[in-house]
């Protein structure tokens, strides 16, 4: 039994594994797309029909492709960073919950005996301390390629995103807390269960967090307006100016794998994650299926803000993007914690009522 739990436990990672490289690829063409119908122009639509094979011909081009190395590059650092800015982007999945338990595949069964899955990999006390965790391990990536290129140019641009992304770390860590205080839990599940009755979005210290996450969520992927890692008049495209073939795909990769992460963090944190509003399709046999789809379609939608800001909005100046996030966020942050308090004390058991 326990040999047939782990053969479960390794199918249902790589599957996960599958989906979340399929989807994020197909991000890619979406955003091209996007991009497309804003400048005017139709996006990739030669690879297959509507561009549908544009991400498999991207990938084969990039593995494809020679590896370089430039001069005088400090060639195991120089690997590493992409390792590490990959794995990390792999690794926040490993707790996301993306609904309850269904029932396991016949064949599966038959091999394993596992009669139910849970749909998330491990579910552990402290999840959001996890992705906390693995979300600032990221910076080294980012600031070892900077380093190892042996490229001015690189290096500022993983010095700027460095200090970009801790200072807006201590923000977001805040807006966080607000949840968990609301919640009482870390665990991601009960997070996502404690919004059964009403969104943390709809609780008046939720609204606040969820602006402050939100701006923050931006600044961590280093996504517009907030690039400032990718200024091209400035600094060509930073810290992976030396990067080419596979080492910028997994860069590049990383970098939508991410977003798609925060965009399901955003779900679980403040949109009650999996649960459905208005209880449709409570007590049937469909409800987890539906919790499901009601995850995936939430996640879509703040997968497609990043596009949205993207050609939307200008970027930021870097000191304009430094008193953002020190002068004004983390205020506001503190301000949020202190208002979740209260709130949760003295205010949320009247406020839920209003909901019911």
């Amino acid at each position: 039994m326990e040999w047939g739990f782990i053969i479960a436990w390794a199918i249902k990672i790589l599957a996960l594994f599958v989906i979340i490289l399929t989807g994020v690829a197909y991000y890619t063409l979406a955003e091209r797309k996007f991009a497309g119908f804003i400048q005017d122009r139709p996006g990739p639509n030669r690879a297959g029909p509507f561009g549908l094979f544009q991400p498999l011909a991207d990938g084969i081009k990039f593995i494809s492709k020679e590896e370089i190395f430039p001069k005088n590059v400090s060639r195991g650092m120089y690997i590493l960073a992409p390792t590490i800015s990959m794995t990390c982007a792999i690794m926040a999945w490993a707790v996301m919950p993306f609904g309850g338990t269904i029932p396991a595949p016949v064949w599966l069964t038959q091999l394993t005996g596992v009669t139910f899955i849970d749909l998330q990999v491990a579910n552990p006390d402290s999840g959001v301390l996890y992705m906390l965790a693995v979300s600032s391990l990221a910076v080294y990536g980012i600031m070892i390629a900077g380093w190892a290129s042996n490229n001015k140019y690189s290096l500022l641009g993983g010095i700027r995103s460095t200090a970009q992304m801790i200072s807006y770390e201590l923000p977001m860590g805040l807006s966080i807390i607000v949840v968990v205080i609301m919640s009482g839990s870390l665990r991601l599940t009960e997070i996502s269960d404690a919004q059964k009755d009403v969104w943390n979005f709809f609780t008046p210290p939720g609204f606040v967090a969820f602006f402050i996450y939100v701006t923050a969520m931006f600044a961590e992927t280093n996504r517009l307006p907030f690039d400032l890692a990718e200024a091209e008049s400035e600094l060509v495209v930073g810290f992976h100016t030396e990067y080419g073939a596979f080492k910028f795909a997994l860069f590049f990769l990383a970098e939508y794998m991410n977003m798609v992460t925060m965009s399901c963090l955003t779900t679980i944190l403040f949109f009650g994650g999996y649960n459905v509003p208005f209880e449709i399709g409570k007590g049937t046999d469909w409800a987890v299926w539906i919790g499901l789809l009601f995850f995936i379609g939430k996640v879509l939608f703040f997968a497609f803000l990043f596009i949205w800001v993207r050609w939307t909005l200008p970027r930021f100046r870097y000191d304009q993007l430094m008193r953002l996030g020190w002068k004004k966020m983390i205020p506001w942050g503190l301000f949020a914690v202190m208002f979740a308090s209260i709130y949760t004390v003295y205010w949320k058991e009247s406020w839920v009522k209003l909901f019911l």
